[in-house]
């Protein structure tokens, strides 16, 4: 979920302060330079991570720390780590500077363009607002989720869409959804984690979904959760889920009444993104790259990787053939890579653009949905024009969703 890009970001650098919310200047420049410190620390211990000089830069610009923001930037030059700032992340009061504009053309130069991932759907409601985004293969239907109208919708062979939950299914926004082709369910996170609402009554479930009869047939409640973002299946029928809020995990075998907490609390910092091995074995993305989780305990172990591979700020993750594929928004306007493992994937070898930033649909990409040779990427989701009062930033403005479908091999 892509409202949460300060969050993510906070969580991996152990922090909690959030400046759009009001915090105290006092208190959030204290927590700043906390962030500052840590970024420091984690340098230190991998002095080549390219990621760490970004997030570094994300922090001097909340200290109004001009010249600091732009010599980290500068220091990013030549290495071609597709580290390109986007709006809403911390950068926006230097958007109209000539030096930081100048550095951000320079580092989006150095990307190459794909070829643009054709438009496979088109999402005819533009205030849908979607986020997540599943595949049925038996029918052939793609159900994807709305945060903004608090509901799920279904396609048809020919891509019309229609309602498939209903109005007393009691959603809240809808983020990661999964389908379990073989049992013919439907898993949906409904979470309230990030909206103002939470503030009198948190609310965050998994609910499930018989695809057979098209009806609700079970919630699963997670009152211990802060927000639930995405879901994933093992082959098995076990249902992991992350918290990005809590940074933790959440998991859910056959048979059992409840998601059980999984895992060290706050032991994946920025946990968003989750996918599952044909072994069974559980990756989660971090704010700093991708964590393999110990199938025993639930300790998530960040995958070592080398200095020109950047696998940090993806939101969905997905298992496919060896490799994972992620779309990538916090450190880039938006990108779709493969990422390859390596020595029995508690490794990255190294990574591949898939999709580049460049797509003229990209705003900010969030999740897909493999079918056909390709992940089916929601391209345009406006995630961050919806605010934490349920309403809409300049909503006349907002255009169609579109899904692209973007070749798993270049």
């Amino acid at each position: 979920m892509r409202w949460s890009r300060w969050t993510l970001i906070a969580a991996v650098l152990a922090v909690a302060w959030l400046p759009s919310r009001g915090a105290d200047d006092d208190a959030a420049s204290a927590a700043a330079r906390a962030s500052l410190d840590r970024i420091r620390a984690l340098r230190a211990e991998r002095p080549g991570d390219g990621l760490l000089a970004y997030y570094q830069a994300i922090i001097h610009a909340a200290l109004a720390e001009r010249e600091a923001v732009l010599a980290e930037l500068r220091s990013l030059l030549g290495r071609r780590l597709g580290l390109i700032p986007a709006r809403g992340i911390g950068l926006d009061a230097l958007w109209a500077d000539p030096e930081f504009v100048s550095l951000r053309d320079q580092l989006a130069g150095e990307e190459a363009a794909t070829p643009s991932a054709p438009v496979t759907l088109t999402l005819a409601d533009a205030k849908l607002i979607p986020e997540g985004i599943a595949f049925d293969p038996d029918g052939r239907r793609f159900y994807i989720g709305s945060i903004a109208q608090r509901k799920i919708v279904v396609t048809d062979r020919v891509g019309r869409v229609q309602d498939f939950s209903r109005a007393d299914d009691k959603l809240d926004t809808v983020l990661g959804l999964a389908v379990d082709p073989r049992r013919r369910m439907l898993y949906a996170v409904s979470t309230n984690g990030f909206e103002d609402s939470a503030k009198t009554e948190r609310r965050n479930a998994v609910l499930r979904y018989d695809l057979a009869r098209g009806r609700l047939v079970a919630r699963y409640d997670v009152p211990g959760a802060m927000q639930l973002n995405d879901v994933a299946l093992a082959p098995d029928g076990t249902l992991y889920a992350t918290d990005s809020g809590a940074g933790s995990l959440y998991r859910l075998r056959p048979g059992e009444l409840r998601l059980a907490a999984f895992g060290p609390p706050a032991g994946a910092r920025g946990a968003n993104g989750i996918a599952v091995a044909a072994d069974g074995t559980v990756y989660v993305t971090l704010s700093t790259g991708i964590a393999r989780v110990d199938p025993a305990d639930g300790v998530a172990q960040r995958l070592a990787q080398p200095d020109s591979v950047v696998t940090g700020g993806i939101d969905g993750l997905y298992w496919h053939e060896g490799d994972l594929l992620g779309v990538q928004n916090v450190t880039n306007p938006g990108r779709v890579v493969r990422i390859r493992l390596a020595d029995g994937g508690r490794r990255i070898e190294g990574l591949t653009v898939l999709q580049s930033h460049h797509h003229p649909a990209f705003d900010e990409p969030t999740t897909g949905a493999i079918a056909d040779g390709a992940l089916h990427v929601l391209a345009n989701t406006y995630v961050r024009r919806y605010q934490p009062d349920g309403s809409l930033k300049n909503a006349d403005s907002l255009r169609p969703t579109v899904v692209v479908a973007v070749p798993l091999r270049r």
